[in-house]
């Protein structure tokens, strides 16, 4: 068995909404298991590292404003996978 690990951010907009115990159910419902849960603003900082293949792009910059609009929510999830024989 292997195991998949998933990144999972719900966005300023999501948070906002009160949306973070739908969608983690949905995750969890696709067989997922939750490790690790919570609440972050996250900082100039991280959202450069985080997307900075992203970086030179049109998008960029209004996408750093975004998620630095709100609080995101941050789950760490994996899903065990059978072993190809």
């Amino acid at each position: 068995m292997s195991k998949e690990q998933t990144l999972v951010l719900i966005k300023p907009d999501g948070v906002a909404r009160s949306l973070t115990g739908e969608i983690i159910g949905r995750i969890e419902a696709k067989g997922y298991v939750v490790t690790g849960l919570r609440m972050l603003e996250p900082s100039a900082d991280q959202l450069a590292a985080h997307y900075a293949e992203h970086e030179g792009k049109p998008f960029y910059a209004p996408l750093i404003e975004f998620m630095s609009s709100g609080p995101i929510a941050v789950s760490y999830t994996h899903l065990t996978l059978p072993t190809k024989a």
